[in-house]
């Protein structure tokens, strides 16, 4: 299961996305998708994911690429399809089967703003679950 969280920050805010290697090759056919179709993908409703309190939209609608906070803890992820497809190939190598732990940011060339980080391995099973949301 995919967990995702929102970690906020004065210096380095972040949507983090925790899973094994199957999440991290799901998540790299939904990014394949999204750059071909280019339809939105709301996190949340991917059997594989579970937001821990967050809603985050992937999206190729107008405006600048990066992560837009909205109200509360609800996010647009604003991606071109062809940086998708690219982030889809970094994870599968995080997906990799000898590969035991590493991160992956998949970020849209923006210096400034909230990073959006895949991880594997190197967090435990209960980070960002129920107890973690604010």
């Amino acid at each position: 299961m995919m967990r995702i969280g929102f970690l906020p920050s004065d210096f380095n805010p972040m949507i983090l996305m925790l899973g094994e290697a199957e999440d991290c090759r799901a998540l790299g056919g939904v990014l394949r998708r999204f750059a071909r179709d280019g339809a939105d993908v709301v996190f949340g409703d991917l059997g594989f994911c579970q937001a821990a309190g967050v809603d985050v939209r992937l999206t190729a609608s107008a405006g600048p690429a990066g992560v837009e906070h909205r109200e509360g803890r609800s996010f647009i992820w604003r991606v071109p399809p062809e940086i998708a497809a690219g982030f889809a190939e970094r994870l599968d190598d995080l997906a990799e089967p000898g590969r035991v732990a590493g991160s992956e940011n998949l970020d849209c060339g923006t210096e400034e703003g909230i990073a959006v980080k895949v991880s594997r391995g190197e967090y435990t099973d209960d980070f960002l679950t129920e107890r973690w949301r604010t």
